[in-house]
């Protein structure tokens, strides 16, 4: 039988399979974790880079830190990164004649 412990988050910088982009990203990680709802990052492509790899290099880091953010381009030629405002969830209640549709077609298997 394995031994199983229960680690902390960290344990991940220890796997060993990292694609080389990962590396790349350790920038985009770091200053998208220390990101607030007041800021927002503004990246300017290298020479040779394109703003859809840019786009690309924020969407994975995100995800990497589990934080989700939006972005966008600016009349400069600029990308700019800024924290996405959590969605809220609309439950909508259904009427009277909604729940008694609902039950009629499930029906009670007699025929």
């Amino acid at each position: 039988m394995p031994q199983i412990t229960t680690v902390g988050l960290e344990a991940k910088e220890r796997l060993v399979r990292r694609t080389p982009g990962y590396e790349v990203r350790a920038a985009y990680r770091q200053a998208i974790a220390n990101l607030t709802n007041d800021r927002a990052l503004e990246l300017e492509p290298d020479e040779g880079e394109t703003l859809r790899k840019l786009k690309l290099n924020v969407a994975r880091a995100s995800k990497e830190v589990n934080r989700q953010v939006s972005y966008g381009e600016s009349d400069t030629g600029t990308l700019l990164v800024w924290l996405e405002e959590p969605k809220k969830v609309r439950r909508r209640r259904k009427s009277p004649s909604e729940a008694s549709a609902g039950a009629e077609e499930a029906g009670t298997g007699e025929e």
